[in-house]
């Protein structure tokens, strides 16, 4: 069993709480809702554990994780 990222982007973050994108952009706009520790190309990140504190802390469910493919033909070795 794989462990969980470090970090996780809006997508990541509606996959742990079992939410649409849209949703998921509602709930972190909730108090006491974590900061992202950065915003990157991606847009904002968080710590995985600290999304996963707050759902402990308001009974929320913390979903796995669906590990995505690498963009690109994995055939040719290309990625992206």
């Amino acid at each position: 069993m794989s462990s969980p990222p470090p970090v996780v982007a809006l997508a990541e973050l509606a996959q742990m709480l079992g939410v649409s994108k849209k949703r998921a952009m509602e709930v972190v706009r909730k108090a006491g809702f974590p900061d992202p520790i950065a915003e990157l190309s991606v847009g904002r990140v968080w710590s995985y554990e600290a999304v996963a504190d707050f759902c402990d802390l308001t009974g929320r469910q913390v979903f796995p994780l669906t590990p995505t493919a690498p963009r690109g033909d994995a055939r040719d070795g290309r990625l992206g």
